[in-house]
């Protein structure tokens, strides 16, 4: 039948599929403690750039500060964090691009 269906005064037959329940997921379970909100993960992207440098070793600190900087057409600021240093050779400072 098709676009002119209409023009005979048939009826195209409807192919209904079944719509998906959002609440049985089995993909992507939900996160406890988080209403309802379920865990995308997705690949890592393959054009990651990071830069680190300093040792924390050399630091009485012992902690790394850690930055994303998008890198796109937009003008945005990078986002910095501080982390706490698990290992003895830690960077001082990790820049992610």
């Amino acid at each position: 039948m098709g676009i002119l269906s209409w023009w005979k005064g048939k009826e195209a037959p409807s192919e209904s599929k079944p719509a998906p329940k959002p609440g049985n997921s089995s993909q992507n379970p939900e996160v406890p403690g988080m209403n309802g909100a379920v865990e995308v993960r997705r690949p890592p992207p393959s054009d990651v750039t990071v830069f680190e440098f300093g040792s924390v070793a050399a630091s009485a600190d012992k902690v790394t500060l850690a930055g994303y900087c998008p890198v796109s057409d937009d003008l945005e600021p990078c986002r910095w964090e501080i982390l706490p240093a698990s290992e003895s050779d830690a960077p001082q400072f990790r820049v992610v691009f």
